[in-house]
């Protein structure tokens, strides 16, 4: 019996456990990377030399079990079926994966992970001291040249991932900042069927619901390993309010993100940190035609040209934004209307005008950037991406909390990949779009900024006014007509007749 109750004491602590605890990351960690674990389709690594120890499990830190993933029916423009890899991730390369990934889940601390972390802070850029600012900064460029302690990335298409002549595995290392940039390829790539034969009407972190939560959890990512990277658990990225209605990148000069080289505008200032840059995975229609992945080597310098008489987002079109009660709505896509999603993400206007080129928010502010920016495979070269990024989800922050009860988050028929339940794409082990659909504070972030007098712009008040004025017009109208009529239709009784004459003037 005593050996029965302290039976159900450990799994109940183990359940506890692996409610709270569970760090993920992408694509696949070192120690999967082997022929043995990828034929296997098993990724559930020891943490000591102990075989018979997967996951952790004799420390209560894990279990290794069935990957689960999202078999509802999705919709959108990807037709095909069982063809590309990141159907019913990560399914293609593992089946089975570790539960209680080694670390905490986002937003949990202490030795067994149960313990709620006091949330970072994430402050505007402008407003960071200079001591915050370069230590921003400096974490950015160790980041960039640092290569990733724990994660691989594959260089192969999936079916090709183990070389049989040489029994060796298609991985490849590369830099904690460049996996970020990875990442985010890889969850926007083409599906590869052959040479020169992509099938592009595909995007796992844009154009659908999961546009928000993907890119969320994409920059949790990064300051998580940045957090690592520097030793420092309470730091935190900052945000850059591009909502200024102005034509300037208030953020492209030297001793913040890097201003223009005065030789070549589209390059980076020699005199900014970020001079050295190159990027990676920017030879999209190269790895079509050659049916291979990026394998994140450097393919050319970093580019931006922020363009002239440009005007950018304003507050007002985060206040329009912001009025929208539903957070998608069918088809989910790029043509849904009155979609706070889409119209965050820059497809849709809130204010319904009829454009035939729709441009908002997030999306005017890359076609703004202009170079690197410009190309979702490769805009995560640029660190501006980083504090575009976090601002857009500050306006989800608090879009959230006005919302907090809104269910049009959909389960299934939204683009492949963008269902709430769908693994999301590369994460691993996997994470779901309904995970990261929860207020900042639980995933263990907050925001240092005030939108809550964002709520109606002036144009409302005066819309609004415009109505009433307009009913209260209506309803005198109806009186007066009323009243008429009363007067114009008397009983006969009561009727009255002038003396008037028929040769007389009427």
């Amino acid at each position: 019996m005593t050996r029965v109750v302290l039976l159900m004491k450990t799994l109940v602590g183990w359940c506890v456990l692996c409610l709270v605890s569970r760090g993920v990351r992408a694509q696949f960690p070192r120690a999967c990377s082997t022929v043995e674990a990828i034929e296997s389709k098993r990724c559930c690594p020891t943490p000591n030399a102990d075989a018979e120890n997967a996951c952790g499990v004799h420390s209560g830190r894990g279990i290794c079990d069935a990957v689960r993933t999202d078999m509802r029916p999705w919709g959108g423009t990807y037709t095909l079926r069982n063809v590309d890899d990141r159907e019913r991730w990560p399914t293609k390369f593992f089946t089975q994966t570790c539960k209680c990934f080694g670390e905490c889940k986002l937003g949990w601390t202490g030795p067994n992970c149960n313990l709620r972390k006091a949330p970072v802070i994430r402050k505007n850029i402008m407003s960071l001291s200079v001591e915050e600012r370069q230590i921003f900064l400096e974490a950015l460029q160790r980041s960039k040249h640092t290569i990733h302690p724990q994660y691989v990335i594959a260089t192969e298409h999936w079916l090709g991932l183990i070389d049989r002549q040489t029994n060796q595995t298609h991985f490849s290392n590369i830099s904690v900042y460049d996996l970020f940039v990875w990442q985010h390829y890889y969850s926007v790539r083409d599906t590869l069927l052959g040479p020169g034969r992509p099938f592009k009407a595909i995007d796992f972190s844009h154009k659908g619901p999961a546009f928000i939560t993907w890119h969320r959890y994409h920059l949790l990512s990064l300051e998580r390993d940045l957090q690592k990277l520097i030793g420092d658990k309470n730091f935190a990225i900052p945000y850059w309010n591009f909502a200024t209605g102005g034509s300037e990148c208030d953020v492209c000069v030297d001793d913040l993100l890097g201003g223009a080289d005065p030789s070549n505008p589209s390059l980076i200032s020699p005199r900014s940190q970020f001079r050295d840059w190159g990027i990676v995975c920017d030879s999209l229609d190269e790895y079509n035609r050659l049916v291979t992945l990026c394998n994140g080597t450097r393919e050319g310098p970093l580019r931006r040209s922020p363009k002239k008489n440009f005007t950018l987002p304003t507050m007002g079109d985060v206040r329009n934004c912001l009025q929208l009660q539903d957070f998608d709505r069918p088809p989910y896509f790029t043509n849904s209307t009155f979609s706070f999603r889409n119209t965050l993400e820059g497809f849709d206007k809130a204010d319904i005008e009829l454009d035939f080129v729709v441009m908002g928010l997030h999306n005017l502010v890359h076609d703004f950037l202009s170079g690197t920016n410009a190309l979702s495979h490769s805009a995560a070269n640029d660190p501006i991406f980083v504090v575009l990024h976090t601002f857009t989800d500050a306006i989800f922050e608090e879009w959230l909390r006005r919302f907090p009860k809104n269910d049009s988050f959909p389960e299934e028929m939204a683009p492949i990949g963008h269902n709430r339940y769908y693994n999301m794409v590369p994460f691993f082990p996997p994470v779901t779009n309904d995970e990261l659909y929860i207020p900042s504070v639980d995933l263990g972030y907050s925001y240092q900024i005030d939108l809550a007098d964002a709520g109606q712009s002036p144009s409302v008040f005066i819309v609004a006014g415009l109505c009433l004025s307009l009913l209260i017009l209506i309803l005198l109208l109806f009186l007066y007509a009323r009243q008429k009529s009363r007067r114009e239709y008397e009983p006969l009784v009561s009727a009255k007749y002038a003396a008037v004459k028929y040769t007389e003037d009427v």
